[in-house]
């Protein structure tokens, strides 16, 4: 302290030396204020963005969406940096505007009008707290006059001023063509795509839901006719399972799963996994209508299912997490097993021999299980190659993750994967590929799968099927279903 107040005598017995000393602690002050107070939020159409201003090298706008990544662009000159954080989506004003949405061009001139009045409060902001900080600092540490410090304020003020209205005057949106992109790259092209598209495109959303909602209602009128089994004396004593799996947080896949299980009389649901893309709190509201489902549910974690997502489904009314545990229902005794990645963030392997080398300790594992605790009726798992390697521990065992539909008979056991009941996700519902599909499976307990009902929608072609397989005792067989 005493090697401080020297200098600041020294350097006060020479005016210039003084003055640029206190200018440059002013601005010092001002900018590390302006980092760290001057950050802000504000809700523009139901999402929540938090902006903040930063020196550096280039002028660069920075988007942080997490948990996806940062994406960043030369949108200005000078060496400031502007960065933007989108902390929240209000899942119920989401809702709002898709079951009701607003004219685009009223929507984009209420946002443009909402962006104005922030920029100018924002950028008043940032100019109170820089001067202020640069004010009490130079008070504090040179204790020189009031007067004095006002001026030396006002100079660092102007000062930062110049670097901000030359990033204003040179700023180019346009430059977001050419972004740059870190953390999870292979997902980000998709965020943008997505967010770019979702303001000018609420209608098609609405359109495509209430099309696709109607057309099942629809499709399930008669479904009673279908329902009849080959062997009518049997039917009674059949337990049918809705098996399901990777909704990718798609809305429409959740009303294709109450459809079917309603029309189809299911005695309870088995799910697959993978109920969202990321497991983010935003998705987690997206899932929260499997809950309107009045049917038994029992479900497996898959390796894009996060602890939140998992913490969010275990409050559920008739919605079981299944984590290695034997337990009947309907007669039926059912074992299921989570995927090795859920409930990290982590949704990969690093590489082809991770992930082989994971899947044989898991089935391992598995078999010791079934060894303990005796064979189910049915084995559920998320990853399809680990299914398929588990094959002959019980009658029927389930997994999705790959979105293919398709069987593996095995002598008297079967292996079935119902693809995809959420199509491409929320991606889907604009996808011309790829359809939302499942499997009715019919079980006498003890005996095995007396039949099974594939059920395909894909809503581009509007083509509905329904292809029932009787199961009769064979060798090895598969089939992939297109």
């Amino acid at each position: 302290m005493t090697i401080i107040k020297g200098c600041l005598h020294r350097l006060n017995q020479v005016p210039a030396i003084k003055n640029l000393g206190i200018f440059l602690t002013g601005l010092i002050a001002a900018i590390i204020a302006v980092y760290l107070l001057g950050p802000s939020a504000v809700e523009i159409e139901g999402i929540t963005v938090r902006a903040g201003l930063a020196p550096a090298s280039t002028g660069v706008t920075e988007i942080r969406l997490p948990p996806f990544g940062v994406i960043t662009a030369q949108t200005h000159q000078g060496p400031l940096k502007i960065y933007l954080t989108v902390e929240q989506i209000d899942g119920e004003s989401l809702k709002a505007k898709i079951s009701d949405p607003p004219d685009s061009q009223e929507l984009m001139r209420k946002m443009q009008q909402s962006i104005n009045e922030y920029v100018y409060r924002f950028a008043t902001r940032q100019l109170i707290i820089a001067f202020i900080a640069a004010l009490l600092t130079i008070l504090v540490i040179w204790r020189c006059r009031f007067i004095s410090a006002l001026l030396q304020a006002l100079i660092v003020l102007a000062v930062l001023t110049v670097p901000a209205i030359y990033a204003v005057n040179t700023y180019d949106p346009q430059a977001f063509k050419e972004p740059e992109y870190e953390g999870v790259i292979g997902m980000a092209p998709s965020v943008i795509e997505f967010a770019s598209s979702s303001l000018n495109d609420l209608e098609l959303v609405k359109q495509n839901t209430n099309l696709i909602v109607a057309n099942l209602k629809r499709l399930f009128t008669n479904a009673d006719s279908l329902l009849v089994m080959a062997a009518p004396e049997e039917q009674k004593k059949a337990v049918k399972v809705l098996l399901v799996g990777d909704l990718h947080s798609n809305p429409v896949g959740i009303e294709f799963i109450k459809s079917t299980a309603q029309n189809f009389r299911v005695d309870f649901i088995i799910n697959t996994g993978d109920l969202t893309d990321l497991g983010t709190a935003t998705e987690a509201e997206s899932i929260n209508a499997l809950e309107t489902i009045n049917k038994p549910q029992l479900f497996v974690a898959g390796n894009h299912d996060s602890p939140e997502i998992i913490k969010t489904v275990s409050g559920f009314d008739q919605f079981r997490v299944m984590n290695g545990e034997m337990i009947t229902i309907s007669g039926l005794k059912v074992m299921g097993f989570p995927d090795p990645l859920s409930g990290i963030t982590e949704v990969k392997y690093n590489n082809n021999e991770e992930s082989q080398l994971i899947m044989a300790k898991e089935a391992a594992r598995i078999k010791g299980e079934i060894e303990k605790l005796g064979r189910p009726d049915i084995l559920v798992v998320h990853n399809t190659k680990l299914g398929q390697e588990l094959i002959s521990s019980a009658d029927l065992t389930v997994a999705g993750h790959d979105h293919r539909l398709s069987v593996k008979q095995q002598g008297s056991a079967l292996f079935i994967n119902p693809g995809t009941a959420g199509a491409a996700g929320i991606r889907g519902l604009y996808s011309e590929e790829g359809g939302y599909s499942a499997v009715v499976a019919y079980l006498v307990p003890g005996s095995g799968v007396l039949a099974m009902d594939f059920i395909e929608y894909n809503p581009a072609s509007n083509q509905f099927s329904l292809h029932r397989k009787m199961i009769q005792a064979s060798e090895t067989e598969e089939t992939s279903l297109p």
